[in-house]
């Protein structure tokens, strides 16, 4: 308990410190909300894909993916589970528009990148980096898809596909004709074909026809991939200082949300996934193990993933919204991690 208490609280002190050199550069003005754009543009579009394909495919063979697809599994279980449960929760206190979707994309999609892989690699010397490589998979599929979406504004998107479905294209005869419903789903999928996404696809390509990628191009890529953390979290602490992110401690869905999400949910989840794996024990051979369900219910407690913040300030939709939820949820971990790690190891 101790040890992983120490982890946690390592990753967490580095997270700040990289958080007040951000701060600390806006406040002394050695730069402003140009050079941040720049590096959230730089950051979307290179540093957090190379990230993402370099994790994915150092060390993941088809045969691993073979044997630990039940991790890969799990974690489409426990993000089918939060999309649910925080939908419902979204509802039943009463949020709409923006604010509604912003709230679940801060619960759901928790800060797996910058504390849940040094934690797992800590927990986990041996299978850490497999169970990683594979929860990427679909961790930043459903990030860059459906977390991208929930982080639109919702009257923009509206008036989007308003104009998207009375959008007309002239014939060579003059008249005007409607778009197809291939013209339509088209549109819609361009919005989903961003680069961290194109590689998380050719990362599982690869791994399904067995190509391994050489040392010779990994080391650079990870080098590069690597300054995505500090990166982003100076980036986020100077996002700190352009934006009245406090104003969301006046939010009652801030209190109810992280309580449900980093205490309530992996203990239910964890409780849920053995009750399960005992039940089908004798009925058929798990593809999972205890040791991935301990890593899934401590991913599932993970404080809101700074992208979220990213996502939302691109379009400058409620920005201060997420970036608070990133900042509470965040501080709230040093306590929740602790509570859940004392239940389930």
């Amino acid at each position: 308990m101790l040890g992983q208490f120490g982890v946690m609280v390592g990753q967490l002190v580095g997270f700040l410190i990289m958080l007040l050199v951000g701060y600390g550069c806006v406040r002394l003005r050695f730069y402003g909300k140009t050079a941040l754009d720049g590096m959230c543009s730089l950051l979307l579009n290179v540093l957090i894909p190379v990230l993402v394909f370099a994790n994915a495919v150092d060390g993941a063979t088809r045969a691993q993916l073979a044997a630990n697809w039940g991790v890969m599994l799990l974690t489409a279980v426990m993000y089918a589970l939060l999309v649910v449960v925080f939908r419902l929760f979204a509802w039943a206190l009463r949020l709409t528009g923006s604010r509604s979707r912003v709230f679940q994309a801060s619960l759901v999609f928790g800060n797996a990148g910058f504390i849940g892989i040094p934690l797992i690699m800590a927990l986990f010397p041996k299978e850490g980096a497999i169970y990683v490589a594979l929860m990427s998979i679909v961790d930043q599929t459903l990030l860059w898809t459906y977390g991208v979406w929930l982080c639109e504004p919702v009257v923009a998107s509206s008036a989007s596909s308003r104009r998207s479905s009375s959008a007309v294209d002239r014939t060579a005869a003059g008249t005007i004709a409607p778009r197809t419903f291939g013209e339509r789903a088209l549109g819609l999928l361009r919005r989903f074909v961003n680069p961290a996404f194109i590689g998380v696809m050719i990362a599982l390509a690869l791994i399904l026809v067995g190509v391994r990628v050489p040392g010779i191009i990994l080391k650079p890529l990870h080098t590069i991939g690597n300054m995505a953390t500090p990166m982003s979290l100076i980036y986020l602490g100077g996002l700190f200082a352009l934006t009245r992110w406090w104003t969301v401690l006046r939010r009652y869905e801030l209190y109810v949300g992280l309580l449900a999400k980093m205490i309530a949910f992996p203990l239910a989840l964890y409780a849920l996934l053995n009750a399960a794996s005992g039940a089908l024990a004798g009925v058929a051979p798990l593809p999972f193990t205890h040791d991935m369900i301990l890593t899934i219910s401590v991913i599932a407690g993970l404080p809101t993933m700074t992208t979220i913040a990213m996502f939302t300030a691109r379009r400058n939709n409620m920005p201060e919204y997420a970036v608070g939820f990133v900042l509470v949820s965040t501080l709230f971990s040093l306590v929740s991690l602790a509570v859940v790690s004392a239940i389930i190891f």
